[in-house]
């Protein structure tokens, strides 16, 4: 077997590869275009070029009458694997390694113009399973810590690699038989390609769609929760506190004035308000508290296994951090102000009856001069205020 398949599969499988690279060029088109592309897309969209550029020189290799006197498509082989190792490490936020293996990939390519046609062979091959065996190892990591399968997906395509062109090498060592380990580290090479291809898709359509989710639940200025993301979150907790009868607290919380700061410095620095202030309620709540944006500058703080009187002393503390934190824009200090409302329930909870309550008890706050809490007890209704002390 002078050629590893013959001409007529040698075109129909360029025709494959080029099918499945702008499968996956179409798809990289696309996401490039969002505003927010996937990690690692520039790399990899560079290795699939460059991986169809290797699969042209290989094709036109083995249907050359004439011998190259330099074998383009190892030098191909072995430079796309290095930029897979680059664009995974990319993706995974890994950069370590990088200095070495491009070191290592300049040695071996150059070597392809004094090294006889088997020891080179040897030499791109052990070199391509080296870089695969740390994309196997950088998408393993993220997809264990993405929950993503596509990634999961990659790093078989490496482990495929890592298995498989030993087996060439014993073709190559034990049995002498060349034209053998050419096909099989050809055939590893073209499922690794496929699995790449296609873990890739999978990974990229994986983030897109829990970026979706997280658009659905998430408000995308304070990155708290949306109204919708709240009742998710507090599914496990409510049942819990209907169960065992525990209080369930609810703080609502609404910006002083903050239509004065709109028009009188612009939106840009209410946002920065709206941003101080929820960054404020996120580290002043527990773990198993609840924070979430549900009007342009109300939020919701639902507190699990939390008494009314508990509630009202952490109200009283947020109100008081968030006074003594104006915000500064062009040296100028912005008083920034907030009322709240508590309520609170022991036992089964109703969330939009308990939310209501809560802003009820924040209007009456609004009502008694802003700048201080109020509260609502249920069953029965129990009103009270605290007098502004600053």
């Amino acid at each position: 077997m002078e050629q590893i398949f013959p001409e007529n599969w040698a075109f129909i499988f360029f025709g494959l590869i080029f099918s499945i690279t702008c499968a996956q060029m179409l798809v990289v088109y696309v996401l490039s275009d969002s505003s927010n592309p996937p990690a690692g897309l520039g790399l990899y969209t560079v290795y699939f070029m460059a991986a169809l550029l290797a699969w042209i020189a290989l094709t036109l290799q083995q249907g050359a009458s004439i011998p190259m006197t330099v074998d383009v498509s190892a030098v191909a082989s072995i430079l796309t694997s290095y930029i897979l190792f680059m664009a995974a490490g990319q993706r995974a936020g890994i950069t370590r390694g990088r200095m070495l293996l491009g070191i290592i990939c300049l040695f071996v390519c150059l070597s392809v113009f004094f090294l006889p046609p088997q020891r080179m062979f040897v030499v791109r091959t052990s070199a391509a399973a080296l870089f695969f065996a740390g994309v196997g190892l950088l998408c393993a990591w993220r997809g264990w810590q993405q929950r993503n399968i596509g990634d999961a997906i990659i790093a078989c395509a490496a482990l495929i690699m890592v298995v498989g062109i030993p087996a060439a090498l014993y073709q190559l060592q034990g049995n002498a038989n060349y034209p053998k380990a050419q096909a099989i580290a050809f055939g590893v090479h073209s499922c690794a390609y496929s699995l790449v291809a296609i873990g890739f898709l999978a990974s990229v359509l994986i983030e897109y769609q829990q970026h979706l989710s997280h658009l659905a639940t998430e408000d995308p200025l304070t990155r708290l929760l949306n109204r919708r993301g709240l009742e998710g979150a507090l599914h496990v907790s409510l049942a819990q506190a209907s169960r065992q009868g525990l209080p369930t607290a609810a703080i609502m919380v609404d910006i002083d004035h903050f239509k004065k700061v709109n028009d009188s410095f612009g939106h840009e620095t209410g946002d920065q308000v709206i941003r101080q202030v929820a960054h404020i309620l996120r580290h002043m709540t527990r773990t198993s508290d609840v924070v979430a944006r549900t009007g342009g500058e109300e939020y919701l703080l639902v507190l699990p296994s939390t008494s009314l009187d508990a509630a009202r002393t952490l109200a009283e503390r947020i109100r008081l951090a968030i006074g003594e934190r104006p915000l500064l824009v062009d040296h100028q200090r912005i008083p920034v102000t907030v009322s709240l409302g508590v309520a609170s329930v022991i036992g089964e909870v109703d969330m939009d009856e308990l939310s209501q309550e809560a802003d009820r008890a924040m209007y009456l706050a609004k009502r008694g001069g802003r700048n201080r809490v109020a509260s609502v007890e249920n069953n029965p209704v129990h009103l009270s205020a605290t007098t502004d002390q600053t």
